[in-house]
């Protein structure tokens, strides 16, 4: 790299960096140096762009590593989940989803998403491993349905398909952070206003959604029939 090709590229960075902080201090979406920042980074493979982008961003997706409601039932160090959050946006993104990010908040959601998706895998693989398990005490338990094991592992099971079930029929974004907000992290939507100033206008905005989604899922008899 030339030493003006690092001046540029250090001149986007931090002008992302502005971006970013002001995205967050007022709401305002001009991320179009973050779009060619992650452009570099995603599409062209310019590892110096990636490594900028990692060291801007890392304290943030640590922040929701460390905030997400099953983390600690991961047994991993936070810098874990950063790295497959990372890892994740990398082989995710093809130019065509790409043409899907419109600034920093885009951008930032996906990313969240990731993270979200990389604590929730490593849970249900820490259970599958636990269910693979070929201990006589446990098979003694599961078969004589000690300590209610067996209801417990089917109950876990059906909730985890009825929130997959349900997740496929939202139809935004802001639907599914409002979903899991309340009904996984069982959070009240000024607690959810607070936490995202930046995708809610007020509270009655997340109440709208919230029924909204509700009235949608009652009309669903498909759903509906599978839950009976």
């Amino acid at each position: 790299m030339t030493p003006s090709t690092r001046d540029n590229l250090d001149e986007l960075a931090e002008r992302c960096a502005q971006e970013t902080s002001l995205f967050f201090s007022t709401g305002r979406d001009e991320g179009g140096h973050c779009l060619k920042l992650f452009a570099l980074a995603l599409l062209d493979g310019d590892e110096a762009a990636w490594e900028i982008l990692y060291h801007q961003y890392k304290p943030m997706v640590k922040g929701w590593v460390l905030q997400h409601p099953a983390f600690h039932q991961t047994g991993e160090e936070a810098d874990y989940f950063v790295n497959v959050a990372f890892s994740r946006l990398w082989q995710a993104v093809s130019p065509h989803k790409f043409e899907s990010f419109d600034g920093v908040r885009s951008i930032l959601r996906y990313l969240q998403i990731c993270v979200h998706s990389a604590v929730v895998d490593a849970i249900r693989q820490k259970r599958q491993e636990w269910l693979d398990i070929d201990a006589p005490e446990v098979q003694s338990q599961l078969s004589t349905g000690g300590n209610g094991i067996e209801e417990r592992i089917s109950h876990e099971l059906y909730c985890q398909q009825l929130l997959r079930s349900v997740t496929e029929r939202l139809k935004s974004s802001r639907e599914q952070l409002v979903l899991y907000e309340v009904y996984v992290m069982g959070l009240k939507p000024r607690e959810i206003l607070r936490r995202h100033p930046e995708e809610f206008q007020d509270v009655k905005e997340i109440y709208r959604i919230k029924e909204n989604i509700l009235a949608r899922l009652r009309r669903d008899k498909e759903l509906l029939e599978s839950i009976a």
